[in-house]
């Protein structure tokens, strides 16, 4: 299981990745529309995993070890492939042109590591402090546009006194309120979606110009926060234990607030890097029939794709009925 991104971070669809090993050559899997893929279960052994896409170069990642029972996590970037003609002139050169007048070519961002795209986005629970540095005003060049996708230019209220530096890399969260939405503002608890990651390009002393490197499914709006962003690992392979129905975790809150998900979609778990945590760990979800009832209803399981010290965000790879917050976790152990 893994991502595929282009050079500059953005998802790639329609991916083709083969698994070949002697010990299994299943068929080859395709990339879905964010770019992730999620291979068959195969027997343990050495592999070779090959990435082809029509106008990018093939990538091939050799002697990939899997033992019984592991996880693999593998993200991959695909560059442009280069392309050549020849062509063949017979007529008479015509006199050379006037020199023409360039216009800045458009802001690029530096290429993102692998790293830093494998846990961008999903939900989140709130600290009680806030990690904002700033916020996002707008589009730089279309002053009334707050709504932005990737590769779009905008500015942000932080700068150099900030600490902001060109070049930095920072996510884009936003906020949503969960629980009882009845209840007194000081008791109400808050959530936070990460939608997006942005490069600096420039600064001033108290704003920067920004580009918006990777969008999670959605768009950056105006008013959404900006926060350094720590990048976890981008590869990773865990034994897959088994799952522990006596400590089981719960599902908090899930993206943009909303109580239920299906097959594809995070939510969060109240189980962090203090328990022991690791992106990748596989999971059971289940709940039971009554609270005095030992005997679990598995409904779905899914993987860990980030940690926090003392939170998780998990991604449901299945579910036989919707999968709702309250819901218990069994982490593989």
């Amino acid at each position: 299981m893994g991502m595929v991104t282009d050079v500059s971070g953005g998802a790639l669809p329609g991916v083709t990745v083969a698994v070949a090993g002697a010990a299994a050559r299943p068929a080859p899997v395709v990339t879905d529309g964010s770019g992730r893929y999620l291979t068959v279960w195969v027997p343990p052994g050495s592999y070779n995993i090959t990435f082809t896409l029509s106008g990018f170069e093939t990538r091939t990642v050799t002697g990939i070890v899997l033992g019984a029972g592991q996880t693999v996590v593998l993200d991959q970037q695909l560059p442009i492939a280069s392309l050549s003609e020849i062509v063949e002139v017979k007529a008479p050169a015509p006199p050379p042109p006037p020199p023409p007048v360039l216009a800045p070519p458009p802001p690029r961002a530096r290429p993102v590591d692998q790293e830093i795209l494998a846990s961008v986005c999903g939900p989140r629970l709130s600290p009680n402090f806030t990690l904002a540095i700033g916020h996002v005003v707008a589009h730089r060049d279309e002053s009334g546009r707050e709504l932005l996708g990737p590769n779009d230019v905008f500015t942000i209220d932080a700068g150099e006194k900030q600490s902001v530096t060109a070049g930095q890399n920072l996510v884009v969260r936003r906020r949503f309120q969960t629980g009882d939405w009845m209840a007194p503002k000081k008791l109400q608890t808050v959530g936070e979606q990460t939608v997006g990651l942005v490069q600096i390009l420039e600064t001033k002393p108290d704003s920067s110009v920004a580009i918006v490197v990777y969008a999670c499914g959605g768009e950056i709006a105006g008013g959404d926060t900006i926060e350094r962003y720590v990048p976890q690992p981008a590869f990773f392979a865990v034994t897959p234990g088994t799952p522990r129905f006596d400590e089981p975790a719960r599902i908090t809150i899930g993206e943009h607030g909303q109580q239920l998900a299906a097959a594809g979609q995070m939510m969060v778990i109240d189980r962090g890097i203090m328990q022991s945590v690791q992106r990748g760990q596989q999971l059971t979800i289940f709940r039971r029939a009554d609270p005095s009832s030992t005997r679990p209803i598995i409904i779905g399981d899914g993987v860990i794709v980030a940690v926090r010290a003392d939170s998780a965000t998990i991604r449901i790879e299945r579910a036989i009925d919707a999968v709702m917050v309250g819901d218990l976790i069994a982490i593989h152990r």
